[in-house]
């Protein structure tokens, strides 16, 4: 087996994570900003705009051209288009910077809708950052040493601004970290049916999530086991976490729950809607 064989499914479901988490980091702050200061949002956060160590990052040598500075610079481009844009091709490292850095970021009326959680600490997410930032460079190079050595601390700060930010499994009340050294998949699912029991009902469309509810509950499955204790290539398939689900919901029908799924329909297992 090559070295990468060993480590490619768990790198790739972190990747998934840390990406998602870039993403919602980026659309918040766009929402958020603009919500606040409108079209004065370039001259609010002139600091940042006007750094040389960030800017220079986004040149492009081969046809000497800086990205940043052509948004930037541009007369032809509203503000608020200018800020989107430029937020959009910010890496992780200075999405960060952006958001402990600027002051005019740091107001009450951005803090109240960027985050999810009322009491920040503040201190404890910048001390996670670095930790984050490598977590990001190591997957993206395969950097297996690296990730290995102290993979508790970076996978630790990545469920911080998870929790924070209300992504993954940050958008529930509690972290289902509490289950037991590599709890069986029954009591994991137990564990979703808890956190989001509208996953299991039939009269609850695909539509209404993000995506398809079966491929939600997998995923879930694969964030709980891992918090509490699973290696990623220990995890059960995705058919075992399934076929786990509707066993679930018969005993609860059996109960008399009702308004459960009781047959797969338009599941994971209609090859017809993985595209």
């Amino acid at each position: 087996m090559y070295e990468f064989e060993e480590f490619e499914y768990e790198f790739s479901k972190i990747y998934k994570r840390l990406l998602r988490l870039e993403l919602l980091l980026k659309k918040k702050i766009i929402k958020c900003s603009l919500s606040v200061y409108g079209d004065d949002v370039m001259e609010k956060f002139e600091k940042f705009f006007d750094n040389s160590k960030i800017y220079n990052k986004y040149k492009n040598d081969s046809d000497n051209r800086n990205y940043f500075l052509n948004i930037r610079d541009s007369r032809d481009i509203p503000n608020a288009i200018k800020f989107t844009n430029i937020i959009n091709i910010l890496t992780l490292r200075h999405l960060l910077h952006f958001i402990f850095t600027e002051e005019n970021f740091r107001v009450k009326e951005i803090a109240q809708k960027f985050y999810v959680k009322e009491n920040i600490n503040f201190i404890e997410l910048k001390k996670a950052k670095m930790p984050l930032i490598n977590l990001r460079n190591y997957i993206a190079h395969f950097d297996f040493k690296k990730y290995q050595k102290d993979k508790n601390e970076y996978l630790q700060s990545l469920l911080l601004y998870e929790i924070n930010l209300g992504c993954s499994l940050g958008k529930y009340d509690s972290i289902p970290n509490d289950l037991g050294y590599k709890p069986v998949i029954s009591k994991i699912i137990e564990k979703i049916y808890e956190l989001a029991p509208e996953l299991f009902q039939k009269d609850v469309p695909h539509s209404v999530f993000p995506y398809n509810k079966d491929r939600m509950i997998v995923d879930m499955y694969e964030d709980i086991a891992v918090l509490n204790g699973y290696e990623y290539g220990e995890l059960k398939s995705q058919w075992d976490i399934i076929r786990q689900k509707y066993r679930f919901n018969s005993k609860k029908i059996a109960e008399g729950v009702e308004n459960l799924e009781s047959d797969p329909q338009l599941s994971l297992f209609d090859e017809t809607h993985w595209s």
